[in-house]
């Protein structure tokens, strides 16, 4: 394209070039036209003047016999006059046969002088002044023929140098018009391809650019462009098949770094640490939002504060505080869902910054799990205690126990005993009986059989285990609980499905539950159970009494070995029922207000895993 645009330059230049050089040309030489035009003329102007001269001095001739003839010195003055004008007529530059004819003409007018001068000195000889009049005005004509010949081809020469000289200025003009209209024409037909075809380039290259720009990294400029533009485009390519491979790499670089985003197992919070919008969610994984009950998009529009209890939330702006000023945290707080229930969580978080903007980057980690797995190790750990004790008092107690039983009712039936005394013996083997079955429990929690797995109906087995509570309220312990009157409500899902369990286990499960509520609830009370789908895969077992509720202690601790709140009661009860439930792979749940009474509900699977379920 350079050399291109040099090449036309040079061609214009040499076109103007060449067309100054031709009218520079053109105009001397007009020049010189004039210049001969006017000594042309000047010629002709001393011709005339030598041809007046002689006229002049031929009226002399013809006046020398009239009164008014002129006098000598006149005539002379006259003659004078008629050879300086001669003189002029050679001081011109001529051709030579031009030089010629004037040499003859000077000849002629010096012979004319001398022949007129004649006539002047003859005046006193009539006859012979006469003569020589005839012969001077003869060559005075013969003068003046020649020197009109000469008038007469000196303005033919002026007419054919005048003809010249405006064809030539009218050539120069034409040129001069067309150097003055084709020429910037050219220029503008040259400027407009140059113009066009830079701008078609430039257009092909600024199009891929803003493809380029558009995220269109894959696009090249496969169109043929001239000269530098096609290097360019070359250059253009390369540079965009590089920015796809760099893209391509930050891309996957950044999907990495995406998949561990997304696929950890913690919850992890991008959050804005400073100005007004401190606390707010920058970015949220899916494991957060799942933790939280939220879609990402709902975190990014919430602040973590929003996330935490009041309690928690309170201790927010003091760990602020102390990420910002560069410290990492690993503290304990309680998080809320968005349905409302409480979760504790471990979190760690540090400062972050990303282009010059500080940021809080949070790992939180939902430690329910973890808390039941301690939990369930205490608990695993109580058993151990219990196990050990309850072997050691079956061992100890047992035997020794049983032969103070039977001695005590032998002593009862043989001797002759008041009725107070055989009372007393009566009551001994009553709390007799009462330890071994305090024995028998802590053996039934410390060694609790595996379940048999089978498929079991949960509203025949309710069914069962309410008719087996009225067969226990006939015994004489029951007599009080006989007497209350309590009305059952059943609200029994008729669809409920068949589960997998152990019926016997099951059976002791709700008849425990049954006989607690019973005996918590009050003369005239209502004890409910109910069944229901919970939700895909999981029943509920709900068995709710109005009587004197428990207290958030006791509902935290009902469950743990050997509490109670019965005054003869062994603390063992719904730690076996926990128990059991917990072998089925479900969850019992207490939920109680003082003075309205308590509900527990029990969580089972429909299905038990393959490795515990039985054909």
């Amino acid at each position: 394209m350079r050399k291109k645009v040099l090449f036309g330059f040079i061609l214009l230049i040499l076109f103007f070039g060449v067309g100054g050089l031709y009218i520079a040309q053109t105009n001397a030489k007009a020049l010189q036209n004039l210049e001969k035009i006017l000594a042309l003329n000047q010629m002709e102007f001393l011709r005339e003047d030598l041809l007046n001269k002689v006229q002049i001095i031929q009226a002399d001739l013809y006046l020398t016999t009239s009164p008014r003839s002129t006098s000598v010195g006149a005539f002379v003055e006259h003659g004078e006059g008629l050879q300086l004008a001669g003189e002029k007529c050679f001081g011109c530059h001529h051709a030579e046969p031009v030089v010629l004819r004037l040499n003859h003409l000077r000849q002629g007018v010096d012979g004319y002088l001398k022949k007129a001068s004649r006539v002047y000195t003859l005046r006193a000889n009539q006859e012979r002044r006469a003569i020589a009049e005839d012969i001077a005005s003869s060559a005075g004509g013969r003068l003046l023929e020649e020197i009109d010949s000469l008038v007469v081809l000196s303005s033919d020469t002026i007419s054919q140098k005048v003809f010249n000289a405006r064809q030539q200025i009218s050539l120069m003009k034409n040129i001069l018009l067309i150097l003055v209209t084709v020429a910037p024409l050219i220029f503008l037909i040259f400027t407009f391809l140059f113009i066009k075809r830079f701008s078609s380039s430039f257009s092909v290259l600024l199009r891929a650019t803003e493809k380029i720009k558009a995220g269109e990294l894959t696009h090249t400029i496969d169109e043929p462009l001239p000269d530098e533009f096609n290097v360019l485009a070359t250059a253009f390519n390369e540079m965009a098949r590089s920015l796809k491979k760099q893209c391509a790499a930050v891309v996957a670089e950044q999907n990495r770094y995406q998949v561990l985003f997304e696929s950890a197992d913690d919850a992890i919070f991008i959050i804005e640490g400073e100005g007004e919008g401190a606390g707010r969610i920058i970015a949220a994984n899916q494991a957060a939002a799942d933790m939280h009950g939220y879609t990402v998009e709902e975190l990014c529009n919430l602040y973590i504060q929003e996330l935490d209890t009041v309690e928690s939330a309170a201790q927010a702006p003091e760990r602020f505080r102390q990420m910002m000023a560069g410290a990492r945290i690993e503290v304990m707080v309680e998080h809320r869902r968005k349905d409302g229930t409480v979760f504790p969580v471990e979190v760690r978080a540090g400062l972050l910054e990303i282009e010059g903007r500080k940021y809080i980057h949070a790992f939180d980690r939902d430690v329910t799990v973890r808390n039941q797995t301690e939990a369930a190790l205490h608990r695993s750990r109580q058993l151990a205690m219990v196990g050990q004790m309850a072997a050691g008092l079956a061992h100890e107690i047992k035997n020794p126990l049983a032969g103070i039983k039977v001695s005590m009712e032998v002593l009862m039936n043989e001797l002759p005993l008041s009725l107070e005394d055989k009372e007393i013996f009566v009551r001994t083997v009553g709390e007799v009986q009462r330890i071994e079955a305090l024995l028998k429990n802590l053996l039934n929690y410390a060694r609790t059989p595996r379940p048999v797995f089978s498929r079991i109906g949960l509203n025949r087995q309710l069914e069962n285990a309410m008719k087996n509570a009225n067969l226990l309220l006939k015994a004489p312990e029951y007599l009080a609980v006989r007497s209350k009157g309590l009305a059952f409500v059943r609200n029994l899902d008729p669809d409920l499905p068949m589960i997998m369990a152990d019926p016997s286990q099951m059976q002791q499960v709700i008849l425990n539950l049954l006989l607690n509520a019973m005996e918590a609830t009050p003369a005239g009370g209502r004890i409910t159970v109910s069944t229901r789908l919970a939700r895909a895969g999981i029943v509920e077992v709900v068995i709710a009494d109005t009587g004197k509720g428990l207290s958030e202690e006791a509902c935290t601790s009902v469950f743990q070995p050997f509490y109670t709140t019965k005054p003869k009661g062994s603390g063992l009860g719904l730690a076996i029922t926990r128990r059991l439930v917990e072998q089925h792979h479900g969850e019992i749940e207490v939920a109680s207000i003082l003075g309205e009474g308590a509900a527990f509900t029990v969580t089972l699977p429909i299905e038990q895993k393959n490795e515990d379920a039985n054909p």
